[in-house]
């Protein structure tokens, strides 16, 4: 990939914690994440919803655009993929991820989901979003990409089986999905 508009010779003092065909990502020495983008316009939403989402916990803060690269904060914890892995799915868990969607509600957010890869669990126990550029620009109102994952990862039932605990009313909602 070619990232013309950040200097390389900066690079060097990074770490690289993440690559894929569409981003690099760099660990900064002041502990936050450089992240340069191939597409730019994804660059710039992902900015803009995280500057938007600032006001929640749930957001990593993000401190810097220029066109390509954002700075944000690092998020110290594991994907909920490498999480579940470790540790077992419980109620605390599930009560996270229906505040996870009721945040996004909050913030009129068009798309209400996820992928679970992109949802960190911090060693605070405490969850995280990053990859949000379509967050205020795709539409959708289910969690389909979250619940595919839960799926995927065995533990969808113990999810639902708590959703329709704690908020039935959801519950019929995204089952109905």
């Amino acid at each position: 990939m070619d990232y013309d508009y950040f200097p390389y010779t900066l690079l060097n003092q990074y770490k690289l914690i993440h690559k894929n065909k569409k981003e690099k990502i760099y660990l900064m020495p002041d502990n936050k994440v450089l992240k340069l983008c191939k597409n730019i316009k994804d660059c710039r939403r992902e900015y803009l919803v995280l500057r938007y989402g600032n006001l929640y916990d749930v957001f990593p803060n993000a401190y810097e655009y220029r066109n390509g690269y954002i700075i944000r904060d690092y998020v110290e914890g594991l994907c909920l993929i490498e999480y579940l892995k470790k540790n077992s799915f419980d109620k605390e868990l599930a009560l996270a991820l229906i505040s996870l969607y009721d945040d996004l509600s909050k913030l009129k957010f068009k798309r209400l989901d996820t992928g679970v890869s992109h949802i960190f669990v911090t060693n605070e126990k405490q969850l995280k979003l990053i990859g949000l550029k379509n967050s205020c620009w795709k539409e959708e109102r289910y969690p389909s990409h979250l619940i595919s994952g839960l799926r995927r990862l065995k533990v969808s039932k113990e999810f639902f089986k708590i959703l329709n605990e704690e908020r039935p009313e959801l519950y019929k909602e995204w089952k109905k999905s």
